[in-house]
């Protein structure tokens, strides 16, 4: 397919020639067809689609939505057991010493005490703080709009009208451009990881959390937009889909494969989990949504829901921060005895950037492609932009001791690096790569040549943070993706 071809099939599935014109206005608030300059803070997607605002997390399944897009602000998801990727840097501390004086006993002629340079010692501890006030960069926040957005509708009219909406809660690229046979089997693996991810017991590596998909309210579906009263209502949980269409064969092993039941253990396991009887367990329904009653809606209805499901996880990810302070000091007085603290920092909207599913968005097969080049974390490209997830403005404490016997007038500055690892789920990564060729996919070739786009460097640190070694990688992803979506708007807006 000829790129100006392709250009105008991909605009008219994304923003097909009924939303232009006038009805462009509507679309305003649409990720795909937004300007490309980036998003600050007070733009319109703002208050439809807030900042994320990390606050201390725990792995467990959220509660209540704050919103379609926003499952949960205070939960994460992988655990970070296997497959990571790590990124190895350092933080400069520093304290200085001036010489030191003292009187001699002696004055000179106009009464006053002569001084003189000693001696000196000059101990530790060289104290300071290394600073994860804000991410790097807009990568997660917008993977997660661009791939994993989607809210789930109570009316087939509703859900048909969903799919070629353009508002926030409306369907996702995933959705809209992956093969339907795949999307079946995409499904019933997404789900059958949000199973697994009940049992906190027995904590799985999985970027998928349980989140709320809908209310129920005396047996009626309330959609999450819904502004109405929910107090009287219960809480419709992913989870719950699998315990309504439990005899239905919608479980796909391969893409290939003949749809079966779910494995029988997912089964017994959801049953458990909405049983009346399960206190046994730390999150069984009843507990986790404080004593609300559990009464089955329709089958009709979770087919419904399960044939709206986005298989891309939304949610927060976590990534590890390990700093190795140095508590004594050696026979030279040099800093010894290294510490290493874990610190667990949460990535607001980062499970769709861990999702496995991803090679699935690339459009064109990644394997048919070759990476861009300085994929790596290693290359870090300072921004200005502020980040819009942003976390508390918290630090992780730096310490070095040191003593060192200086001569007299002698001045003395010390350096220590303290060693910072950081740790991410090696997925993200990879997607960062393939999210990458997708939106280069859709960027003529002589845009990337004349903005240099292939040169961007892969990741990112923060103006406020320069000195500090942990950058995000998804730069260059987010600085394709905020090209890209210029070339899916309206002609008429150009």
């Amino acid at each position: 397919m000829k790129l100006n071809n392709f250009l105008k099939f991909a605009k008219n599935i994304f923003c097909p020639p009924s939303s232009r014109g006038i009805k462009g206005l509507l679309i305003l608030i649409s990720f795909f067809c937004l300007s490309a300059t980036p998003v600050y803070a007070f733009n319109l997607l703002d208050f439809i689609f807030p900042p994320v605002k990390m606050e201390s997390s725990t792995r467990s399944a959220p509660g209540p939505a704050l919103a379609p897009e926003i499952p949960s602000n205070n939960t994460h998801s992988n655990t970070l057991k296997d497959n990571t990727a790590t990124h190895n840097g350092y933080s400069t501390i520093s304290k200085s010493w001036q010489p030191v004086m003292v009187g001699t006993g002696v004055t000179d002629s106009n009464g006053n005490e002569i001084q003189k340079y000693v001696d000196y010692d000059a101990n530790g501890p060289i104290t300071g703080k290394f600073s994860i006030k804000s991410l790097s960069n807009n990568y997660y926040r917008d993977f997660q709009s661009f791939f994993a957005r989607g809210s789930i509708k109570c009316t087939e009219a509703g859900a048909k009208a969903n799919f070629s909406s353009f508002d926030i809660d409306g369907s996702s690229a995933s959705l809209r451009a992956t093969p339907a046979k795949q999307i079946y089997y995409y499904r019933s693996q997404f789900l059958s990881e949000d199973i697994q991810s009940l049992d906190q017991k027995n904590l799985l590596d999985t970027v998928v959390q349980d989140y709320q998909i809908a209310w129920s309210c005396n047996g009626l579906c309330q959609e999450l937009t819904n502004k109405s009263n929910t107090s009287s209502c219960r809480p419709v949980y992913l989870s719950e889909l699998l315990f309504g269409l439990q005899d239905q064969a919608l479980y796909y092993s391969t893409p290939d494969s003949t749809p079966t039941l779910f494995p029988s253990e997912l089964i017994s396991a959801v049953n458990t989990y909405y049983s009346s009887s399960c206190s046994s367990l730390a999150n069984c329904y009843s507990l986790r949504s404080k004593g609300k009653s559990f009464t089955p809606l329709s089958k009709d209805l979770y087919s419904l829901m399960y044939q709206q499901i986005n298989y891309v996880p939304k949610g927060n990810a976590i990534r590890k921060i390990v700093t190795i302070n140095y508590n004594c000091t050696d026979a030279n007085g040099e800093p010894s005895c290294p510490v290493a603290t874990t610190v667990e920092n949460n990535l607001p909207n980062a499970a769709a950037a861990t999702s496995k599913y991803s090679e699935s968005l690339s459009y064109v097969n990644p394997a048919n492609q070759s990476d861009l080049g300085n994929a790596s974390l290693d290359n870090i490209e300072t921004s200005s932009d502020t980040a819009l997830d942003q976390p508390l403005d918290v630090g992780v404490s730096l310490f070095a001791a040191f003593e060192k016997h200086v001569s007299a007038g002698a001045s003395l500055t010390k350096n220590v690096h303290i060693g910072i690892t950081t740790i991410y789920d090696a997925q993200v990564v990879t997607t960062a790569q393939i999210a990458e060729k997708a939106f280069l996919n859709m960027i003529p070739a002589a845009a990337i040549e004349s903005k240099s786009l292939q040169n961007i460097s892969f990741a990112s640190s923060t103006t406020s943070d320069k000195n500090n070694s942990v950058p995000d990688p998804g730069y260059r992803a987010d600085m394709l993706y905020q090209e890209m979506r210029t070339y899916l708007r309206p002609s008429t807006w150009f």
